[in-house]
């Protein structure tokens, strides 16, 4: 390994092994590396790193061996690697303030480096990536987050994000209305706290929710330059679909020292046993659960990033990203088929109700066929039974019965359906028991003219 002022020189294979023995944001560390461009480079240089899966099970204790990938290719091949505290030679070009594509190599002449450490915003510089990865991006948006996280570092802005600003607001309100509501006599925990308490810093030390700040305050910023939003309750909205998040400090179980109150709670308890008289034994636990410093990011079930003894959150910018788009595609994947399934519900209630009410149409147009049919039937016997009586010579058939009878016909005859000077217009589609309602109602209502 040769380390010269702003450069360090390793070859793959030393790479390689440093990165397996301690993980790339430990290399990253031991010779003060960018951490996304360290891994860019190992992506260029077609160096293989373990996930951070494989660290959580070493960790763990568990056999790791099978998920080692083995360096292929030339391992004596230098790389020269930049420093975050190199010096920066800015060339530009002539009539274009713009700053040139980066040249790695340095100079005999000038001891300097060339900017390669600022993100530039161009698709033609960015490394290689897995297929797998944001592989349901177009190239151009792909390109831009990977870039962006591949040079993404905590924010030195001293602007903090505006929800940011927000929820810091909110927390001390509900403080301030906690230790107000904590002074009254009886208060009880349960029962009596304030509501709509902030829930995203809960589970976490004043010391650990300032990390927390600063990482969120930096991929928020982040998320809002590739087109995203933040909501009030910390989620981000990606590409149209929201993704909700939580940060968790990790609790260590220690030995419960015992406080003055218990210690004598349990002298009296000892006392009172010894004098033969009853008392209920104090409830005092045996172990505390004290905040450790160690954070993680919880995207879901068995979906976290988090601190471990090779790196920190801080280091894992990048990752964060990535796996916030990626939640984005799953919610947005669920979203649809949720929507899809939805619209074939509805669909499917919607022809449901046509079809019952098209049955209901049916039975309501079979019955009126039948009720006009009658009615049909009626009239065309009163007709027979008009002539029947003509052709008898009945002595009782007088010209007027013989005028009014057609027109009694002619009105119960639907095909005809005439309007009666006092039966008004026959109701052909209704049944004979409907009818002769009817015909009750208008008798009725002639009672009062």
């Amino acid at each position: 390994m040769e380390n010269e002022k702003g450069i360090v020189k390793l070859t793959r294979k030393q790479l390689y092994d440093e990165i397996w023995a301690v993980s790339v944001a430990g290399v990253a560390r031991k010779y003060n590396l960018n951490y996304g461009k360290l891994i860019a480079t190992c992506k260029v240089e077609n160096i293989p790193f373990p996930s951070s899966g494989y660290w959580t099970k070493k960790n763990m204790g568990k056999d790791v061996s099978n998920e080692a990938v083995e360096l292929s290719g030339h391992e004596e091949t230098e790389i020269s690697l930049i420093t975050n505290d190199a010096v920066v030679k800015r060339i530009r070009k002539a009539k274009a303030e713009v700053v040139e594509k980066v040249h790695t190599d340095v100079t005999e002449e000038l001891d300097v480096v060339t900017e390669e450490d600022l993100p530039q915003k161009k698709t033609d510089n960015i490394p290689e990536w897995p297929d797998g990865i944001l592989d349901y991006l177009d190239e151009t948006e792909r390109n831009k987050v990977l870039e962006y996280a591949c040079n993404l570092q905590i924010s030195q802005s001293t602007r903090l994000h505006k929800m940011l600003v927000q929820y810091k607001k909110d927390i001390a309100d509900y403080k301030s209305k906690l230790k107000e509501v904590q002074s009254r006599p009886y208060y009880n925990s349960r029962h009596n706290k304030p509501e709509n308490e902030p829930e995203f810093f809960k589970e976490m030390s004043d010391e650990c929710m300032s990390r927390a700040i600063a990482i969120l305050d930096t991929v928020f910023k982040t998320i809002e330059s590739l087109g995203g939003s933040i909501n009030s309750d910390l989620s981000v909205k990606i590409r149209g679909d929201i993704v909700r998040f939580c940060m968790v400090e990790s609790q260590d179980q220690v030995k419960h020292e015992m406080t003055k109150q218990e210690a004598q709670a349990l002298v009296k308890y000892n006392d009172d046993i010894k004098n033969h008289r009853w008392a209920s034994k104090p409830q005092i636990r045996k172990y505390d659960k004290v905040y450790n410093g160690k954070l993680r990011i919880v995207f879901g079930a068995r979906s976290y990033i988090r601190d471990n003894d090779s790196e920190k959150l801080e280091d894992r910018l990048g990752d964060i990203l990535i796996t916030l788009y990626e939640k984005a595609e799953e919610n947005r994947i669920v979203r649809e088929a949720r929507e899809e399934a939805e619209r074939k519900r509805v669909e499917e209630e919607r022809r449901r109700e046509e079809n019952r009410q098209r049955k209901e149409q049916e039975i309501r147009l079979v019955k009126e066929l039948v009720n006009k049919a009658e009615d049909y039937r009626i009239a065309k016997e009163i007709r027979e039974y008009i002539q029947a009586m003509i052709d008898s010579g009945n002595e009782d058939i007088t010209p007027e019965w013989i005028e009014w009878a057609p027109k009694k016909a002619d009105w119960y005859d639907p095909s005809i359906a005439t309007e009666d000077e006092y039966l008004g217009k026959r109701q052909h589609e209704k049944s004979a028991e409907e009818k002769e309602k009817s015909l009750q109602d208008s008798i009725r209502k002639s009672w009062y003219w």
